[in-house]
């Protein structure tokens, strides 16, 4: 009985949820991987940027006409930061000085560079920005801080694919927001992992518009699952293409799930709505990492409409759908951040069944990259 149940414990112990872990995966994971920043139709307008925190490092990811950058978002002169805002447009700038850089990251602008500074052009090159590994699959931004490793359609694998056919057919967000969580981002991913949950905790959301069971795969660190759809659900969103006008995506039918290890969770429901997640440590001015707390992240969107649909029917639906997803997020929440209190009094690793195989898989990509 003690060797069958030691077989079903969980690869990753409490004792991997403290701090020495938070901090040793700032490096092995975050800094490391290739995280997922954004869209790139985020970053249209001329000059278009993002602002994200990346293993406790502020990344400006930044539009220069056809091409897309990515700098530490720290100015050279006096270290302001570059941008004020998490998404906007506007040039590569410091609002302090006005110090303005080039798609090299080089301070190509510095008012009154003459009498001041007399910067010549290797003087300005040695002030370039620090640079990181920016890609793109499909409309899904990547940034990599440590060089070297594989390129991201190397570390996608088949989920390159896709993400491709997800990015396809989906508008730009429509309700978007950063979530702050009292929980370690392992919960949260872990949440999103199994559907054993649902009973309990989405009686009134999620269960009412999924059936069947949970057909799960994996793919290198990576992992999809799928869940069907109630026929009332069907009959509902079979109703809003209509009034809509929109085009679902046909590879995807059902409740389609996937993650991008380390943290990226996306959901796409009956070809027509999808739900970018990702579960972000929190960090300190400093870069340091506060354990036991994370960022939600998530985005929503619907398909692709026709010109002539219905503006205000879509906002309806967006609305409705808004409400809906926080309430879900709501419930995940309550019970992710009681799960992880009750975790720091557990002497034991989890115990997983057969139906929590995704999480298993996360935990065992989780060792392998922390070099464990």
């Amino acid at each position: 009985m003690t060797d069958r149940l030691d077989a079903m414990r969980a690869a990753v112990g409490p004792e991997d949820y403290g701090a020495a872990a938070a901090a040793a995966e700032t490096q092995a994971l975050f800094a490391r991987l290739w995280h997922f920043v954004g869209f790139d139709d985020e970053l249209t307008a001329p000059d278009g940027y993002l602002v994200r925190t990346i293993a406790g490092v502020p990344v400006v990811v930044q539009r220069f006409d056809d091409d897309i950058r990515a700098f530490r978002d720290v100015c050279s002169h006096r270290h302001a930061r570059l941008h004020s805002a998490e998404r906007g447009h506007g040039p590569l700038r410091c609002p302090y000085h006005g110090w303005t850089y080039s798609r090299e990251g080089v301070p190509v602008g510095i008012p009154g560079n003459d009498p001041c500074f007399q910067l010549d052009k290797a003087d300005k090159a040695a002030l370039a920005l620090t640079g990181y590994e920016v890609a793109r699959r499909g409309r899904f931004i990547f940034v990599r801080l440590i060089p070297g490793g594989p390129d991201l359609d190397i570390w996608l694998g088949p989920l390159g694919a896709w993400l491709d056919a997800a990015s396809d057919g989906f508008a730009a967000p429509f309700d978007q927001a950063p979530l702050d969580w009292r929980a370690d981002w392992k919960v949260g991913m872990e949440n999103v992992l199994e559907v054993y949950h649902v009973d309990s905790v989405h009686p009134e959301t999620f269960r009412t518009v999924t059936e069947g069971a949970w057909m799960c795969a994996e793919h290198g660190p990576h992992s999809t699952g799928t869940i069907g759809l109630t026929a009332e659900t069907r009959r509902w969103w079979e109703g809003v293409a209509k009034r809509l006008k929109l085009t679902p995506l046909t590879a995807f039918t059902n409740y389609d799930h996937a993650i991008i290890f380390p943290n990226l969770a996306i959901g796409l429901t009956a070809g027509l709505m999808a739900s970018v997640q990702t579960y972000e440590p929190v960090y300190a001015p400093d870069g340091t990492v506060r354990p036991g707390r994370c960022h939600l992240r998530y985005r929503l969107s619907l398909a692709r409409q026709q010109p002539d649909a219905s503006a205000a029917a879509r906002r309806g639906v967006e609305g409705h759908l808004a409400d809906f997803n926080r309430r879900l997020l709501a419930e995940d929440q309550s019970v992710a951040e009681a799960a992880w209190a009750g975790s720091q009094q557990a002497d034991r690793p989890a115990l997983l069944g057969h139906n929590e195989g995704r999480i298993r898989a996360f935990h065992a990509a989780w060792l392998k990259e922390m070099g464990r």
